[in-house]
């Protein structure tokens, strides 16, 4: 169910029966020539309609975060880059909210690879408090499936450009990228370095994206993410009994 859609007095009454929220988590930044600035926030939200279809009756969808960290993005046109320390304080108030208002688990359902290392710290001071955290990076935790369908994937690349076309063929255009590949090792860093890496605002064979596959990467995908769920389900039961 999405809290948006609520009354304060339905809200409360769910609680006696609802302790899982899910927070999706994304960023406004460049995706290269070919796709929205909104792609990361775009794809967590397609991911929650999917979701709520299956076990809204056992979450609550909580709004988006739509603004988070991009360093490596922030030379570009349209990326709006927060801080990584006041992204991290933002997103760990959310959660120690919904903690206050007697939710035990949440899901960080996360849309953008700047996001990871803070998530990452939000995720332990949230479970410092008592709750029970499942962090998702969906283009990480289950790439080996991804490649399956997608070969090409990347920032703005096959995986992410597939998944845009499939909720809605005018936030994206391939024909307008192609396979944009740098040898450069990621792990090293400097001023603007962001351009080189990314050279027009993308990593992958963006131009290789379809809605089918797009299509076939959400049907994939959200069965994995419902048996990470049904794992915080059962790590939060077992921690009970």
């Amino acid at each position: 169910m999405y809290m948006m859609d609520l009354t304060a007095s339905k809200f409360k009454e769910i609680k006696s029966s609802v302790d899982t929220v899910l927070l999706p988590i994304g960023m406004i930044e460049m995706h290269g020539p070919h796709c929205s600035l909104g792609t990361d926030v775009w794809i967590p939200r397609e991911f929650v309609r999917r979701l709520d279809q299956r076990i809204g009756d056992r979450v609550l969808m909580a709004p988006e975060v739509a603004y988070g960290h991009s360093w490596g993005l922030a030379p570009f046109e349209g990326t709006i880059d927060i801080s990584a320390e006041a992204f991290s304080q933002y997103v760990y108030e959310i959660g120690k909210e919904f903690h206050r208002n007697g939710f035990e688990q949440i899901v960080l359902f996360n849309g953008h690879g700047g996001n990871i290392p803070s998530l990452t710290t939000v995720a332990e001071k949230l479970a410092d408090l008592g709750m029970k955290v499942l962090t998702i990076n969906w283009w990480v935790d289950y790439r080996e499936q991804i490649l399956e369908i997608t070969k090409g994937p990347g920032h703005g690349g096959e995986d992410e450009t597939s998944l845009i076309l499939a909720i809605d063929e005018k936030l994206a255009d391939p024909s307008l990228a192609g396979d944009h590949q740098v040898n450069m090792n990621p792990k090293i860093k400097y001023e603007k370095s962001g351009k080189v890496l990314f050279k027009d605002g993308y990593l992958g064979n963006a131009g290789a994206a379809t809605a089918e596959k797009g299509e076939r990467l959400y049907e994939m995908m959200l069965e994995l993410v419902l048996s990470d769920i049904e794992d915080l389900w059962r790590v939060a039961y077992e921690s009970v009994n």
